[in-house]
């Protein structure tokens, strides 16, 4: 892939033990990522390692393909509200660090997969 596209290879790394909320209660996850990107376009590929989550519950319906698209906002927690208040619920949410705030919507009924919107936490300026 990374040739026809002319993209850079894909860089895997291991996120072990991660927190997280998964359908509202505390859980830890262990994936394998890999990331590249085509154009402006992040490509992410997981392997899920161990631990409840949005990952294990993709393995365990058998589907193959999308997972989900991620979508940056500059206030997660207002457009969590948003899609609360039309009847989606978070599937899973947490901070992978050291800044990127992220809850997965149920979206996969509507949309056909899930959505997950992500907010880049700005930084505490010193006083």
């Amino acid at each position: 892939m990374e040739s026809l596209f002319n993209m850079p290879k894909f860089e895997f790394s291991e996120d072990l033990d991660h927190p997280a909320i998964y359908r509202g209660r505390d859980t830890k996850f262990s994936i394998k990522l890999g990331n590249s990107r085509c154009l402006s376009i992040t490509i992410e590929i997981f392997q899920w390692l161990k631990g409840d989550s949005v990952y294990k519950e993709f393995v365990d319906s058998q589907k193959e393909g999308l997972h989900h698209f991620g979508v940056f906002v500059e206030d997660l927690d207002k457009y969590v509200d948003k899609f609360q208040k039309e009847g989606i619920e978070v599937v899973q949410s947490g901070m992978f660090p050291p800044r990127l705030k992220y809850a997965y919507m149920d979206t996969v009924k509507i949309f056909g997969a899930v959505i997950e919107l992500m907010e880049i936490v700005k930084r505490k300026k010193k006083k």
